[in-house]
């Protein structure tokens, strides 16, 4: 299996972080990319490493809005620029829905540049987003990295050979919406690019990387379902997706648990994509291995998934469901052979045979485990 790497990603490296009450080192560190590398390395047999290519910012705007992406870009600077501390860039006010309601969308946007500390509460969730000098670089290569794992399944697809890869990025992305930095140290929706991009482009414009198709026929758009595994509810992915039919995002996550106002099982889409979003909440004090694995398979054995017909698979890669992890953890999740079953079934499940998987990898954060998981997961499927 190739793993599309690059050592920019763990350029991010905030100092600290404001969760729980608590001011404590910053959980989504290199370390967690170093742990899977190193797992990867150790298994030359079955991993092979190649780095990302750079798509630019067309694929990644085709889900982000584009004073979005200019914040990202541009707000460390700015933040520095009116005297702030130089170490990190944080949020302490933020755009409650009940405080702008009634004020035009545009106006609190225009008000909001007035200052960083604005601008981070307009674009951001909570306070465990920190924006330091290397942000915007390994947040932009994890994007490309997603983008590069996309183009190279493609190509794998059309010359017959292995039909699955593993975008090993780092920030994660799963929380990350359209418009806001989506807390869970989440910035740009990795999964969510690469899915648009694997819908909007063909081989060819991939490899020419041409601009993208002003139209197309939405019913020749290729059909993706998002498999989220990590602990937490993929909220950022959801809102993407939420009213598209070609697109069937399916969550197993701890709840109630972070982001807290999402994931329920009512939260089935909307318009043109009611239907095309399943939520599997899971209680993380009684969640068992057997539970887990039941709950993932009668998913993708199911008739939603089997129906929808998928082209391809993405699957948010959250290894944050060990019952070690430090932020999250199913409580019952304690047989590492769960993570090989989890990748047996993204290739074995009636909705999954067949189709080309894109792993995309977002939290978990038991940094001495990481690697095996990830190893497991990946071995299941190569098994």
């Amino acid at each position: 299996m190739n793993v599309v790497y690059s050592e920019d990603c763990l350029l991010h490296n905030p100092p600290f972080e404001a969760t729980r009450g608590e001011i404590k080192s910053y959980l989504e560190c290199p370390a967690r990319l170093k742990s899977i590398k190193n797992f990867i390395d150790s298994q030359p047999n079955q991993f092979t490493v190649v780095g990302p290519n750079d798509y630019s910012l067309t694929p990644i705007l085709n889900v982000h809005e584009d004073d979005y992406i200019e914040f990202l870009h541009s707000i460390y600077n700015t933040w520095v620029a009116e005297g702030m501390p130089p170490e990190v860039a944080i949020g302490e006010a933020f755009a409650h829905a009940n405080i702008i309601s009634k004020i035009k969308r545009d106006r609190v946007k225009k008000t909001s540049k007035l200052s960083a500390t604005a601008q981070i509460g307009l674009h951001s969730f909570d306070m465990s987003i920190a924006y330091t000098k290397e942000t915007w670089r390994s947040t932009y290569i994890s994007a490309q990295i997603a983008l590069t794992s996309a183009h190279k399944l493609l190509k794998q697809v059309a010359e017959n050979k292995s039909e699955s890869i593993y975008a090993l990025c780092r920030p994660p992305g799963h929380h990350a919406t359209c418009n806001v930095s989506g807390a869970g140290y989440c910035f740009i929706n990795n999964a969510a690019v690469a899915t648009r991009f694997l819908q909007d482009y063909t081989l060819e414009e991939m490899d020419a990387m041409s601009k993208p198709l002003t139209t197309f026929d939405a019913a020749a758009s290729k059909k993706i379902m998002i498999v989220d595994i990590d602990h937490h509810h993929g909220n950022g992915t959801q809102d993407i997706f939420y009213d598209d039919p070609s697109v069937l995002y399916v969550s197993l996550h701890g709840y109630p648990d972070y982001p807290f106002f999402t994931g329920s099982i009512e939260e089935t889409g909307e318009g043109e994509g009611e239907g095309y979003n399943i939520n599997i909440p899971l209680n993380p004090q009684t969640t068992t291995d057997d539970i887990y694995l039941d709950n993932l398979k009668n998913v993708l054995e199911g008739p939603v998934a089997e129906k929808f017909g998928a082209d391809i698979v993405v699957c948010s890669m959250g290894l944050d469901t060990w019952h070690e992890d430090p932020v999250a953890g199913m409580k019952g999740l304690k047989n590492v052979a769960t993570y090989f079953e989890m990748g047996r079934l993204l290739k074995t499940s009636k909705s999954c045979t067949g189709r080309p998987v894109l792993f995309v990898q977002e939290g978990g954060y038991t940094i001495e485990k990481l690697g095996l998981l990830a190893g497991r997961v990946l071995q299941g499927y190569l098994a």
